[in-house]
């Protein structure tokens, strides 16, 4: 079983991903930070996650995707705006099958969102810093997902790492051909 946890979007609110590190590193597999962080890439702090460039990131000496082998299983890494994922999910699911992901992270929207298309799990685990949408009363989350070899488990935490319950998601996992 591989477990990470997926943030994006806290625009330049340092302690908040301190937070999240001191609380959860030893906790996870992998910690992925899905851009707009606006914190240069060289500060130790960002060294903790796999980490790419947001929109707000272009000066800060990130990548724009990053594709990570962990536990066995394929995450793809990526803000989502080089993608168009304000208007659709297309090009960056046909991204995710072209790298034979597994999980697709992103950000960008704001809003957090999962959902299982051709095999994959695509996720936006919402800002942590300047949520939108229809959850924008939690004040921010992230996500930890567990993937074993039959399901991806998905759980949604707000600021202070409570978990909520009236979010989690469980979808099967198929094996796919590579």
């Amino acid at each position: 079983m591989t477990k990470a946890l997926i943030v994006s979007d806290n625009h330049g609110d340092r302690a908040i991903l301190e937070q999240l590190v001191d609380r959860w590193k030893e906790k996870v597999d992998l910690m992925v930070h899905c851009g707009d962080s606006e914190i240069p890439s060289s500060d130790a702090l960002m060294q903790s996650f796999v980490r790419v460039a947001g929109n707000n990131d272009w000066h800060l000496g990130y990548d724009p995707d990053q594709l990570v082998l962990a536990g066995g299983a394929r995450f793809l890494v990526t803000h989502g705006h080089n993608y168009g994922v304000n208007s659709s999910m297309t090009p960056l699911m046909l991204k995710g099958e072209a790298v034979g992901a597994d999980v697709v992270c992103f950000g960008h929207t704001h809003q957090l969102f999962a959902a299982v298309e051709r095999g994959m799990l695509m996720i936006n685990p919402g800002s942590i810093s300047l949520p939108r949408g229809q959850h924008v009363g939690i004040g921010g989350t992230f996500a930890v997902v567990e993937l074993s070899p039959r399901s991806f488990t998905v759980d949604f935490y707000d600021r202070h790492s409570r978990r909520q319950p009236q979010l989690h998601r469980e979808f099967p996992r198929k094996e796919r051909e590579l």
